[in-house]
């Protein structure tokens, strides 16, 4: 099935009006808190394990907890846009959102704090969601690209300022108010999607169906996944555990396949019929398991292998944002105007080939060449989102819009869900009993240089292969797409 591309590349490029800016203020502020709260925590996370007495794997959960269900919402959260309008859903999850996280600012338990961050997770699921509906619903389809890369500015300042709040605070108070910092930026954000968001939108009489039972499938099917891929370096392949989660993960992508033609459905099954949609999906997914993988390993790899302190982390880290948030920016103005397929083949190749530098010297060199790795780590970041997200968008026809952006974030988040579960397992895969245990390793001894140099060796090759692996897919499969788009 070949679709006319709604939004085709152009070289005039016309101002925004003043409800645009407006909306895209709102949209960048949206991405801006997401990517806030996510660094503040992700800098955070040795201490973390430190204060709650939990390994590397059970830390983890703090960041995987929140991904599942952030996910989990995003796949109904589009549908409920359609039903009762982008800005009601929108500002129902910066509520629920901001009611979450002071829960989780005052966590006295790791279990209260994986409680706390699902819930954190379903409001900022919905967020997100309707964030990339709004796009291509309110914005003009010349500025697509634009749009989505103010998404991405908004994204790499949030990092940008994420990173040293989140150092600083768990540094001289506790990591408790990484989350209370947060709050009054969710509430920020409420008052702005209430001011500018149009309220004409709201569609409450439209009839839509949710699966709820394809949801609850499709949430155990992630669910089981995520604990089979954390746990398998703990308890082993052949536990009765890991055998009966793997048995399980089947079960449910059976059901799905068998019910995904039938109503009410899932995911709409015109949407995989979209020409470059699903190639630009997977391509996204790959890369963000890779990408995500890394950037949670990185502060274990400063603060355990380096013996810096989480202030001295979140500074170096810096680096990152401080150059994804320009490049994003940069590559989504240039998605307007020119192909995307080339640009997210040489980001995958760019990161791919600063992955293979940093696993030979990582050991060898200082911290000099790590600021190197990490500026150029952040750029190639930044210059693939936009261009792909403008690409996956490019066919999808106006009443698909909304569910088929909210398809970009959860293919993000399930990417980034997979990566961290993989990454971590990896890393831990060489320690007795695949557990790191953080307070048992607070000093650089040489079996703790081993296991890293080993685990980040480890990580590093698996993530050159991914993102070789993306660079091959986009390259096979987005020329014929590309192709009606420039004819």
């Amino acid at each position: 099935m070949t679709q006319t591309p709604l939004t085709q590349p152009t070289a005039v490029s016309t101002p925004w009006s003043r409800q645009e800016r407006l909306i895209i203020c709102c949209v960048c502020l949206a991405a801006f808190t997401f990517q806030f709260e996510a660094f503040l925590i992700n800098v955070a996370l040795p201490s973390m394990a430190i204060e709650l007495v939990a390994s590397s794997t059970e830390i983890s959960f703090a960041v995987l907890t929140y991904l599942l269900a952030t996910t989990i919402t995003l796949v109904p959260a589009g549908k409920l846009g359609d039903r009762f309008g982008l800005r009601r859903t929108f500002l129902t999850g910066c509520g629920v959102a901001a009611i979450a996280t002071l829960l989780c600012g005052v966590s006295t338990s790791l279990l209260m704090l994986l409680l706390s961050r699902f819930l954190q997770g379903l409001g900022i699921g919905m967020i997100v969601a309707n964030a990339y509906a709004i796009i291509p619903v309110w914005i003009d389809k010349t500025h697509a690209g634009r749009g989505y890369g103010m998404l991405s500015l908004g994204a790499g300042l949030g990092m940008v300022a994420g990173l040293p709040v989140g150092g600083v605070l768990s540094y001289v108070l506790s990591w408790h108010w990484i989350f209370l910092a947060t709050a009054p930026f969710f509430a920020g954000l409420f008052w702005l999607a209430w001011k500018v968001l149009p309220r004409e939108h709201c569609q409450a009489g439209t009839e839509v169906k949710l699966d709820w039972l394809g949801l609850v499938t499709f949430a155990l099917m992630l669910s089981c996944a995520v604990l089979t891929l954390s746990l398998i370096a703990e308890i082993g392949w052949g536990s009765s555990a890991i055998l009966s989660l793997l048995v399980i993960t089947i079960f449910c992508v059976g059901l799905l396949l068998i019910r995904r033609n039938k109503p009410p459905y899932l995911f709409t099954p015109a949407i995989f019929k979209i020409s470059g949609l699903i190639p630009g999906l997977c391509v996204l997914f790959i890369f963000s398991a890779a990408v995500g993988g890394l950037r949670f390993l990185l502060p274990f790899y400063l603060q355990l292998g380096c013996g810096l302190s989480v202030l001295m982390s979140s500074i170096l880290l810096l680096t990152y944002p401080i150059s994804f948030a320009p490049a994003g920016l940069w590559a989504g103005q240039l998605a307007d105007r020119a192909s995307s397929r080339r640009m997210v083949i040489y980001a995958c190749v760019l990161v791919a080939v600063l992955c293979s530098i940093f696993v030979c010297f990582f050991s060898q060199l200082g911290i000099w060449f790590f600021l190197v790795f990490i500026l150029g780590f952040g750029f190639s970041n930044g210059m693939f989102f936009a261009p792909n997200n403008r690409f996956c968008m490019t066919y999808v026809p106006e009443t698909l819009k909304s569910e088929a952006s909210a398809l970009l974030p959860v293919t993000l988040n399930m990417g980034t869900l997979i990566g961290v579960s993989v990454f971590e397992t990896v890393f831990t895969i060489h320690i007795p009993d695949g557990v790191m245990l953080i307070q048992n390793y607070t000093s650089r001894s040489e079996d703790l240089l081993g296991f890293l140099n080993h685990g980040l060796t480890d990580a590093f090759i698996l993530a050159v292969f991914l993102l070789c692996a993306a660079a091959l897919l986009a390259c096979l499969t987005y020329p014929s797409a590309m192709k009606t788009n420039n004819n």
